[in-house]
């Protein structure tokens, strides 16, 4: 059993519980079908890392630098995960952020197309430029976070609270929103409804 990751090692089909890798280097290591239970990755440098097939349940991901990182197929469950820079990441593939609190994290110029937050809590987050078409943010919590220029075409909004968006600067087409939430989507009209 591996007690320790370090920098460009290879990691496969592993269980990793309980790890404290925080201020640590995993600088060019890849993981293939690795699971990560409850882990701290507190300032860690992902630099050029690749996580393939990987789960990160009840993780810590915060202030991770992500320059160059390659994330496919990855799941984020319950993890708490602060002001990572996503836009930084080389290959950012079908990654999905399960009941997960993401705040001040910046997801600009990607493309996160049906890419799931369900029941996330997203916190004053950046997706600007941003392709979220097809997107699934139900029962999400969306405070203070900025929609600008974004695809939001088939998104889907139901039951997610907290948003704030333009329907002038983002695409917004076939979007599914839920009453009395969708009201707030008029704040951008200047107008009064009574």
């Amino acid at each position: 059993m591996i007690l320790m990751l370090n920098p460009e090692s290879q990691y496969e089909d592993h269980v990793f519980k309980s790890l404290d890798i925080s201020k640590k280097s995993l600088k060019k290591s890849i993981f293939d079908h690795v699971t990560f239970e409850s882990c701290h990755f507190i300032e860690s440098d992902w630099q050029q890392a690749q996580f393939h097939a990987c789960q990160f349940n009840n993780c810590n991901l915060s202030l991770v630098n992500m320059l160059g990182c390659r994330l496919q197929q990855v799941v984020f469950k319950e993890c708490k995960i602060v002001g990572l820079d996503f836009y930084k990441c080389e290959k950012l593939l079908h990654v999905l952020f399960d009941k997960s609190i993401l705040q001040t994290c910046n997801f600009s110029d990607l493309n996160l197309k049906g890419t799931s937050f369900a029941g996330s809590r997203i916190k004053e987050a950046y997706f600007t430029n941003t392709d979220l078409s097809a997107s699934n943010f139900t029962d999400t919590d969306l405070i203070g976070t900025t929609f600008h220029q974004c695809n939001l075409t088939r998104a889907d909004f139901r039951n997610a609270k907290n948003y704030c968006i333009d329907l002038q600067n983002n695409i917004v087409k076939k979007a599914q929103f839920s009453f009395p939430e969708a009201m707030s989507l008029l704040h951008c009209f200047d107008i009064v409804v009574s």
